[in-house]
């Protein structure tokens, strides 16, 4: 069984719900406020191990402020053995105001998340070898240099690309395993319009860098699968649901599809999953509350059907 080690954030989030967002000069009295644990990184960690992967954490936390983080990876038998907790540094987190209609504008800090060392990076690596899979996204720093080491030592990197900003274009992303990428990060990966027929960005991702091979998601629409060094684009088709919050949607997404792929499912079939495992997120509120474990994932696919389908 392969390891999956994911480097990435560990967000404390404060969520305040508000009469309307906060103007320039004004000071207003929230109606309420909300902790979380969050963070990409934390949200796949818990979506690659509710989907049964053997799962390990390499991220760092504030020393006062970052209990609740290590209980929710520790709550979900995630390895915790390169997690750091920083003196004098607060964990990162996240100030999020949320107004009557639901939009929501956010406050992102990096704090413990911006502070590994490279050293670090080498301790944790060694321990991991040809074959296991290293899962990226883009708020830890050194993301670039992690991405290089792991695919020089074989780890299958997969990496997703957001938050999106000019780190990403100086990343070694040829070295990747798989790109996950949605319509915006796609496009500007190839520089074509937002809204561009998809089909059009994912050939030219795969021009690009023809060793990597994609999944490009495209919200309620579904989202494409390409594998490298193959023609046959795979298509899924989004389930039909009420959604109440979208929060962790993605990242359950990504989570469910690299473990599946790792316990070498089938492409088709890994989509799948992880196209329903997403589909039951969305349902629920919150973030990590709202990843389903797997048997729910597969009970869910047995009585909705497939959505596999020739072309979106």
């Amino acid at each position: 069984m392969a390891k999956l080690l994911v480097y990435g954030s560990l967000n404390i989030d404060y969520v305040y719900q508000m009469p309307h967002f906060v103007q320039p000069g004004e000071t207003l009295l929230s109606l309420s406020r909300q902790e979380f644990a969050g963070g990409k990184g934390l949200n796949q960690a818990v979506a690659l191990a509710k989907a049964g992967g053997n799962v390990y954490f390499e991220g760092a936390v504030g020393k006062n402020d970052g209990t609740l983080l290590l209980q929710v990876l520790k709550d979900n038998h995630i390895d915790l053995t390169f997690v750091k907790e920083r003196d004098n540094m607060a964990s990162g987190h996240t100030v999020i105001q949320v107004d009557p209609h639901g939009q929501n504008c956010i406050l992102l800090y990096g704090g413990a998340n911006h502070s590994h060392s490279k050293e670090e990076i080498d301790t944790c690596l060694s321990t991991f070898a040809s074959g296991d899979y290293l899962v990226l996204q883009n708020e830890t720093n050194d993301v670039a240099y992690i991405m290089a080491q792991a695919a020089a030592k074989g780890l299958k990197v997969c990496v997703n690309a957001s938050p999106l900003n000019q780190a990403i274009f100086e990343m070694p992303l040829e070295k990747c395993e798989f790109i996950i990428v949605n319509e915006i990060e796609g496009s500007a990966l190839v520089e074509e319009k937002e809204d561009a027929d998809p089909y059009l960005i994912l050939s030219k991702l795969k021009a690009k860098y023809p060793q990597s091979s994609f999944v490009l998601t495209l919200g309620s629409k579904g989202s494409l699968l390409s594998m490298a060094q193959q023609d046959a684009v795979i298509a899924c088709k989004a389930y039909k649901v009420q959604a109440v919050d979208t929060t962790a949607a993605g990242d359950t997404f990504l989570g469910y599809f690299v473990e599946q792929i790792s316990s070498n499912v089938e492409p088709q079939i890994a989509l799948q999953r992880a196209t329903a495992a997403s589909a039951i997120a969305v349902t629920r509120k919150g973030a990590v509350p709202s990843i389903p474990a797997i048997e729910e994932v597969l009970a869910f696919v047995k009585e909705h059907g497939s959505t596999l389908v020739d072309k979106l």
